[in-house]
């Protein structure tokens, strides 16, 4: 039988196929990947007050499904950071999540809220963070249990990215794109000068 060219024999593309789970394994980030990054991220000091995150989430084939905005107040309950996340959706859909957050070591975190599963774990180096956990996310009347692996990068001038995938039985189903901002820091970065 002849093969078209450049076509691989079967054992070949066998062996290729099981060596994918391998490759993307190893390509995956790790948290001491960051440990010399800055500016330092800890939270308590960047959740304090109030923060606003713009986000999207991204289906497995690229496509955006839903877009939305978190407003999120920060403060200190004892050693508990608690955040309160306020959703509102592009669709007019709200949500609310309430985060507690200890910190458990010199680098590591745990986090509790109404629809995650257990407990979150976070592990955290220079200016990046990395939680996971699984949660009961909302599909259409059903709700799945899903997993997120999160990360969260602090830039220069208080802006922090977080990006995060979110799978279902090991395969990934979509990622969710985040900006976080202080209000504060971007009204007085675009203050008229007091002496113009």
């Amino acid at each position: 039988m002849r093969r078209l060219p450049g076509a691989r024999p079967a054992r070949s593309l066998l062996a290729l196929i099981l060596l994918i789970p391998f490759i993307a394994g190893c390509s995956d980030m790790k948290i001491e990947d960051f440990r010399n990054g800055t500016p330092k991220l800890e939270l308590a000091d960047y959740f304090a007050g109030q923060t606003v995150a713009h986000g999207l989430f991204e289906d497995r084939f690229g496509t955006i499904r839903r877009q939305f905005t978190v407003d999120i107040q920060g403060e200190m309950d004892g050693d508990t950071l608690v955040l309160t996340e306020d959703f509102q959706y592009a669709d007019g859909e709200t949500d609310q999540r309430i985060w507690r957050i200890t910190k458990t070591g010199e680098n590591t975190y745990e986090g509790r809220a109404g629809d995650i599963i257990g407990v979150a774990q976070g592990r955290a180096m220079g200016n990046a963070l990395n939680w996971q956990y699984d949660l009961d996310l909302p599909v259409g009347d059903s709700t799945w249990r899903v997993h997120f692996n999160d990360w969260m990068l602090l830039q220069p001038g208080g802006v922090m990215l977080n990006r995060a995938k979110v799978s279902k039985w090991g395969f990934e189903i979509g990622s969710v794109t985040l900006s976080f901002h202080k209000p504060a820091e971007a009204d007085q970065s675009t203050a008229p000068n007091a002496a113009d």
